[in-house]
């Protein structure tokens, strides 16, 4: 049977790219409670073009802004 909520959140986290769906395996994983975890990252699904065009979105190095080397 199908759970249209999980469903919802699967569709809604996916959205957000690799990296965060690799962080939230990493909550779930180090034990954290699984439908709260899905619904804390889901909430973020509006900010996904936001997260994207900051490089959040997959797994590139980080940018240092405005640091010296």
């Amino acid at each position: 049977m199908m759970d249209p909520r999980l469903q919802r959140l699967a569709a809604q986290i996916h959205t957000l790219g690799p990296r965060p769906l690799y962080e939230l395996l990493r909550e779930l994983d180090a034990g954290a409670e699984l439908r709260p975890t899905l619904e804390r990252y889901a909430r973020l699904a509006p900010l996904a073009d936001f997260i994207a065009a900051n490089g959040g979105d997959d797994f590139k190095p980080l940018r240092v802004v405005g640091g010296r080397r």
